[in-house]
């Protein structure tokens, strides 16, 4: 790409006089701009004015945040305290500052889609709380109203951007997920609306009873889907349940009988290829992940198949390792299954067998959030917020 750059722009970012080459109409231009991370995208601001300009545009903005939400690293956080930021992509990272500007202003991460990314913040003298979506690459940030009775126990569950007929995503719809007062099944969830910009669903839905991996949440086809994780003194099978936005339903997804999950094993779950989602059983007797794939008939009837298994011992883990959480994400060209053992995190490539080592992890309770450097706004009213 800096080659193309080069042949239509001199140092100082002044058009070159046309030799044997054609310049690039700015429409190219903008096309090849739009495959660059939000953080490589910034150093070329000052390239010439047309590029500076085009931070103010919208469609190009949408476009960017589009094509590059390929996930570029993982928020860390224990329980609701931001950790660390782990990369993927080191060329599309988050300001440093932005982990220190959570911590002094008491910020916990709710949730990450596409560059966009949800946080509580809390006033301990009034024991408010305040809702805001950050974009920290662009360093902006706007305001939310916040759900009703937000809590430490709850969390932003999802975010689905909604098509506006050119592949650009633009409008979102929000779930918030908390716990009821009774010691039952049913949680509150609410539905945020970015058109209507107010929460427009409040309902009390079954999730199952067991306790739910809020910060891990699945997004297909409008519909979000969520892991269960065993809860203390109850005895209930692990399952996978999904919250359809068009219906405001929720069903219970059981694995079949031949996964024989173990109370001691981990599972979790991820979009597999971008078409469907995906249950990772990691059966700790055999330190083997096992990916299976959720089907569905024509006449409505759920299947799971295996379309991958991958064991630790021929990742080339020999020591005995505790695996206390996996997910999948897509990359620029693979699909990585992403695991964290009690000290540490992992990458292992599907495509091809390569296995990464992320970085440590402070608590070996930990949640791994994705992260996308994109340019995508905040919204209409969003402003500049100082890191520093």
């Amino acid at each position: 790409m800096s080659a193309l750059l080069e042949k239509s722009f001199g140092i100082a970012g002044q058009e070159k006089p046309r030799t044997g080459s054609c310049r690039l109409p700015d429409n190219v231009h903008q096309v090849i701009l739009s495959y660059l991370p939000a953080k490589t995208f910034f150093r070329l601001q000052s390239v010439c004015k047309s590029f500076h300009q085009l931070s103010e545009e919208s469609h190009f903005l949408l476009s960017q945040s589009y094509l590059c939400k390929v996930v570029s690293g993982f928020f860390t956080k224990s329980y609701s305290s931001f950790d660390s930021f782990l990369h993927v992509d080191p060329c599309a990272g988050v300001p440093r500052t932005f982990g220190k500007f959570l911590s002094k202003n008491n910020g916990f991460i709710l949730g990450s889609a596409d560059g966009l990314v949800f946080v509580r913040h809390d006033n301990r003298r009034a024991t408010t709380h305040s809702l805001f979506v950050y974009n920290p690459a662009r360093r902006t940030r706007c305001h939310l109203p916040a759900p009703s009775d937000m809590c430490l126990e709850g969390g932003i569950a999802a975010v689905t951007f909604m098509n506006d007929g050119e592949k650009v995503m633009k409008d979102y719809k929000l779930v918030y997920l908390s716990p009821t007062s009774e010691w039952n099944s049913f949680r509150r969830c609410q539905v945020y609306d970015s058109v209507a910009k107010m929460w427009t669903m409040d309902k009390h839905l079954d999730f199952g009873g067991a306790a739910i991996d809020l910060d891990h949440p699945v997004v297909y086809d409008e519909t979000i889907f969520w892991v269960s994780t065993p809860r203390p003194l109850v005895m209930i099978n692990r399952y996978v349940v999904a919250f359809d936005l068009r219906t405001k339903c929720t069903q219970i997804i059981r694995p079949p009988e031949r996964m024989n999950i173990d109370r001691s094993d981990t599972i979790g779950i991820g979009k597999w290829e971008g078409k469907s989602v995906c249950l990772i059983h990691y059966r700790k007797s055999s330190r083997v992940f096992a990916l299976e794939l959720l089907e569905k008939s024509g006449n409505g009837a759920i299947r799971w198949v295996t379309v991958h298994e991958a064991s630790l011992d021929r990742m080339g883990f020999k020591e005995r390792l505790t695996v206390s959480f996996t997910m999948l994400c897509e990359v620029a060209t693979t699909t990585l299954l992403v695991f964290a053992t009690l000290e540490d995190a992992y990458t292992y490539s599907i495509k091809d067998g390569e296995i990464k080592k992320l970085g440590p992890l402070r608590s070996w309770i930990t949640s791994l959030i994705p992260y996308s450097n994109t340019l995508r706004p905040c919204g209409e009213e969003e402003e500049l917020f100082e890191t520093t």
